[in-house]
């Protein structure tokens, strides 16, 4: 049931600094929180009661908020946080319980890239919520801030085809390796002949490392362009703009990109599948313990 490395969606959490990093935190914290190794509730109530300066700080690492940005920014994710806590929190905690449901049968690919169309729902919710704040900042931005932006992009594809050459090295691609990872704070230890089965599963997904790279770099590029546009007294609505931008976050612009995605993610969804199906008694019920533990801390936090 790990989300983290699903199909990659290209631009990720780097689709653009305010829209982007809501993503990364509240998203992570609220619905793939259970799949990440976290440390336990205690760790994500922390960390999610701090979204909004952990992400005020990923953004100005990023853009280098003036004085008047920085006031701007703070106070509406300071707004956004709120709304999240109250209506979305008890939304994610029903898709951790429906999670569990799913871990003690035996669920088919179609019915995880369900599960996984749910989840990426919530993610659009969060987004069309963020989408007002962006546009109240971004044409304020300053064409050095621009750059730092560039700079800042560049220094993340670098990172990713070192990732990428280290997880190669080991034999396997990087989504692999990160998927086992999520896979084994779920179930608790895999065996060799599972992870050989994942590992074959993932395999026949389809995932072009070349192709998914060169789709990052054309939306980055995208919101590159996008940011100047909005700058100046001529410049169109900041609102539909970024609403535009946020649907090619969702939707890929090159209609061939979209079809390979939508068809690796349902290769995707059967290769979960297919591990999911060797997985005994125990290693399922270690799953329910960890997803219900999750979804406590989800409704706890709702309701604070």
């Amino acid at each position: 049931m790990s989300f983290s490395y699903f199909p990659p969606v290209p631009g990720g959490t780097r689709l653009i600094a305010i829209i982007g990093c809501a993503r990364r935190v509240w998203f992570a914290l609220g619905i793939t929180c259970f799949a990440l190794a976290l440390g336990g509730c205690s760790a994500a109530r922390l960390g999610y009661s701090a979204a909004p300066d952990l992400m005020y700080l990923w953004m100005d690492s990023y853009l280098d908020f003036d004085n008047a940005q920085a006031r701007r920014v703070n106070a509406e994710l300071k707004v956004l946080h709120r709304w999240h806590r109250s209506e979305e929190l008890p939304l994610v905690a029903d898709l951790l319980q429906e999670a569990q449901t799913l871990a003690l049968q035996n669920p088919d690919g179609p019915r995880f890239c369900a599960l996984y169309a749910s989840v990426m729902q919530r993610s659009d919710a969060l987004t069309q919520r963020a989408i007002p704040a962006a546009a109240a900042v971004a044409p304020s931005f300053k064409p050095e801030q621009l750059t730092a932006l560039s700079k800042a992009y560049e220094k993340s594809n670098r990172k990713m085809r070192e990732e990428w050459q280290d997880a190669r090295a080991q034999g396997m691609e990087l989504r692999t390796r990160k998927s086992l990872e999520r896979m084994e704070d779920l179930y608790g230890k895999l065996s060799a002949e599972q992870i050989q089965t994942f590992k074959g599963a993932m395999a026949q997904t389809g995932f072009d490392e070349k192709r998914y790279f060169e789709e990052v770099q054309a939306r980055q590029q995208a919101v590159l362009q996008t940011l100047e546009r909005l700058r100046g007294p001529d410049a169109p609505s900041a609102q539909s703009t970024l609403a535009d931008l946020a649907q090619r976050y969702y939707q890929s612009a090159n209609p061939a990109y979209r079809q390979y995605h939508a068809q690796m993610t349902a290769n995707t969804c059967v290769a979960f599948a297919t591990l999911h199906a060797q997985t005994n008694a125990e290693q399922r019920k270690h799953m329910v313990r960890v997803l219900k533990g999750y979804e406590n801390d989800m409704r706890s936090l709702a309701a604070q």
